[in-house]
């Protein structure tokens, strides 16, 4: 599968501080070749939110103070990446997709087809000023 018909699956939860809701964290962003570099989650989360992110779990990223930040992030990596687009799945209906699903790729598709979409308009166009500049 090309990127440029590839999803970005990005799955999302509440960020607790000393057992407070204190924003949301991404727990885990993938698309067909597996997951996303750390390195490039970091450079995306200081574009959006103007600071390093905490110190978190391996391969969690936050917290952002809101879904509209995570979406800004989320469409970011997409252009960065060349995914056709993101879909943004819950930790609660990440859980709920888990236990519904025998195979992996049902999963997948699941993941794909539940989360909320954000299209990259940018992908897959191949008029002439993006074969010159690409």
């Amino acid at each position: 599968m090309s990127s440029e018909k590839s999803i970005l699956t990005v799955i999302y939860g509440p960020y607790k501080r000393s057992g407070r809701h204190a924003g949301q964290e991404v727990m885990a962003v993938f698309n067909e070749n597996g997951l996303i570099d750390e390195s490039i989650l970091d450079e995306e989360y200081l574009e959006v939110v103007n600071h390093a992110p905490g110190i978190l779990e391996e391969g969690v990223v936050g917290p952002f103070t809101d879904l509209e930040n995570i979406q800004k992030f989320s469409f970011n990596l997409c252009q960065k990446l060349g995914n056709h687009g993101a879909s943004l799945v819950s930790l609660e209906d990440y859980n709920e997709l888990l236990a519904a699903s025998y195979k992996v790729e049902d999963l997948k598709q699941k993941l794909e087809e539940k989360g909320s979409f954000i299209k990259n308009p940018e992908a897959g166009k191949s008029g002439l000023f993006n074969k010159i500049f690409n």
